[in-house]
């Protein structure tokens, strides 16, 4: 990877294992490559788990938590907890002290336009490709961001009808496209959006809603 493109971390003591940047974990694996395939092949396993019997949630900063500490409660202890480190890698993301606050207003903002279930499909794909990049922004875990935040976003974006699929998009390619949405530029990760998804028909569309909503938030969207 790019060095420019390497993460820089703050309190790294309170995460790793002495003398490494191995993060401390439930298998109490040390060595740096063990631990990455490790870690690679059970979270891959919880969100093939997931795939098959998604989270029902309410699409606000608990859902994504929820999935995070899902697809990671194997590993980590911290599993679903924002980070209490700042993290950055050229940019800085939301300073810890402002992780809730602006994560509320993430969520409070898709809360308050309907999920994005009363714009046409042009209008939704755009409105995912910002929400993306602001989540991405806030990066609220000290580890699995990326992962959380795709799961999240293609499950919003199946209850509105377009089926996404971002696991074919390579990790340099997210990466590029995620730095330049922090800074303000959208154009490669809208390309991305677009060119690996596709509109579903309502009957499924329908099935997507009873399937990741809540009871609460099906009211929500059907009142």
């Amino acid at each position: 990877m790019d060095n420019k493109y390497k993460y820089i971390y703050e309190k790294t003591v309170d995460y790793c294992y002495k003398g490494t940047d191995v993060l401390i974990n439930k298998l109490n694996i040390t060595n740096d490559e063990d631990f990455f395939n490790a870690e690679r092949e059970l979270v891959s396993l919880r969100i093939y788990e997931l795939n098959e019997k998604p989270l029902k949630g309410n699409f606000d900063f608990k859902y994504l938590k929820d999935i995070h500490k899902y697809l990671f409660q194997d590993i980590y202890r911290w599993a679903g907890d924002i980070r209490n480190c700042n993290i950055a890698k050229q940019d800085l993301f939301c300073l810890t002290e402002h992780i809730e606050t602006f994560g509320n207003d993430i969520f409070n903002k898709l809360k308050k336009e309907k999920y994005f279930l009363d714009y046409d499909n042009e209008t939704t794909l755009d409105k995912l490709v910002g929400l993306f990049a602001d989540i991405n922004a806030l990066h609220p875990f000290r580890e699995g961001n990326g992962r959380s935040q795709r799961v999240f976003i293609e499950s919003l974006a199946k209850i509105n009808g377009i089926y996404l699929d971002l696991t074919v998009v390579s990790k340099m390619d997210m990466i590029v496209a995620s730095h330049e949405s922090i800074n303000g530029n959208y154009k490669r990760l809208k390309e991305m959006f677009r060119k690996n998804s596709r509109i579903v028909n309502e009957e499924e569309r329908l099935e997507y809603i009873n399937t990741y909503c809540s009871k609460d938030l099906k009211t929500i969207i059907n009142s």
